[in-house]
């Protein structure tokens, strides 16, 4: 089943995958971000194979960031020109994704061993639970060591209280509930909604607001609610997040196939205030996954990353066996590279649109 927001139900699972290959045919996967529209991954494929593609050829790094800086420098105004800035952002993400990957391959050297991880594993939440999947998803999730759950409210058709009260009920001794109302409210709504469910003590509140409200809103809801505040799939640029945080925003949730790559991430990381903690954000195919667990990994016991409890081949199938809940935590990779490249036939199927599962017919993956 696809997960069902306020902003509208996925009625399919795109997803764009970047491959980069350097002279010595060394390969690195990236995602960049193309949940919507239904064929955004098209789209954002053709302005890769067009645009971007001829600019990476020839290049030389040594880290995944000077290759960013370089397309950022040759066609940041191309993108403004034609109004494409947040889809460059995206395509920037992925790539930077997929240079840390050809890096540590080409190295022989995995990211946990590469950032010296004293634990190759990253703590996970489960996520994106629909209001009529709580009785079977919280349970068994729990079950996997999750002990955070979150959930999508925001919908007429339910009481945004009754969905948390019922998911509350459902929480081992310990375990928390987040909700997420995919910046469908207005600061009146907000400030309501959220009073009515303080009580129930969730443990964040994601994106009560949309991302480009005036900060002077994000800081009023703030400070009306006990409820912490979280955000960032949909904010681009370190002085962006910082200054979310600074009027009160505590969670902050780079997404690695929108903005920054693990790059961006790590930087983050480094640079946000006192006070904030960062979660990734992610919802996607295997690829981006493992990279957004990766960073979760480098920030240990401040941060968890979400897993989506939906089904989604593209994350369960596609390079293996590789995000398994254990204890709550995922393992990352053991091999060089950051991530586990797609299994060939696998990818071939999902290119070709004849995978038997649900959500893969309509599905498709994007290579440059």
């Amino acid at each position: 089943m696809s997960p069902k927001m306020a902003l509208g139900l996925m009625p399919t699972r795109p997803a764009l995958l970047v491959r980069i290959r350097d002279v010595d045919g060394c390969s690195g996967w990236g995602e960049v971000w193309a949940n919507f529209p239904p064929r955004a991954n098209l789209h954002k494929a053709h302005i890769i194979e067009d645009v971007v593609a001829p600019h990476l050829r020839g290049a030389r790094f040594v880290e995944p960031r000077e290759i960013g800086a370089l397309l950022c420098d040759q066609l940041s105004i191309y993108f403004l020109h034609v109004g494409q800035i947040e889809v460059f952002s995206h395509i920037l993400a992925g790539i930077d994704t997929a240079l840390w990957d050809l890096a540590l391959r080409r190295a022989g050297r995995s990211f946990a061993e590469f950032m010296g991880l004293s634990e190759a594993s990253a703590q996970s939440y489960a996520t994106s639970i629909n209001a009529e999947d709580l009785e079977r998803l919280i349970p068994h999730h729990a079950s996997l060591g999750q002990t955070h759950f979150k959930l999508k409210i925001g919908f007429e058709e339910h009481g945004n209280r009754e969905i948390v009260k019922r998911a509350a009920g459902l929480c081992p001794n310990g375990s928390h509930i987040m909700v997420d109302s995919n910046q469908s409210w207005t600061l009146e709504t907000a400030r309501s909604q959220l009073g009515n469910l303080e009580d129930l003590s969730p443990y964040f509140a994601e994106e009560p607001l949309p991302a480009n409200a005036p900060l002077a809103d994000w800081e009023e809801l703030a400070s009306s609610t006990d409820i912490p505040l979280a955000g960032g799939e949909n904010i681009y640029g370190i002085d962006s997040f910082c200054a979310m945080a600074n009027v009160g925003l505590r969670i902050l949730q780079p997404d690695v196939a929108k903005w920054g790559g693990v790059t961006g991430a790590l930087d983050l990381a480094r640079a946000m205030p006192q006070g904030a903690c960062l979660w990734p954000h992610f919802m996607g195919t295997a690829v981006g996954q493992v990279a957004a667990l990766s960073i979760t990994a480098v920030l240990a016991k401040t941060s968890s990353c979400e897993v989506d409890v939906n089904e989604n081949t593209l994350r369960t199938d596609l390079c293996g066996d590789i995000i398994t809940v254990r204890n709550g935590r995922v393992d990352l990779p053991s091999g060089p590279g950051l991530v586990v490249p797609p299994v060939p036939d696998l990818l071939a199927t999902f290119m070709d649109g004849k995978d038997s599962g649900p959500m893969a017919e309509a599905s498709r993956s994007g290579l440059s």
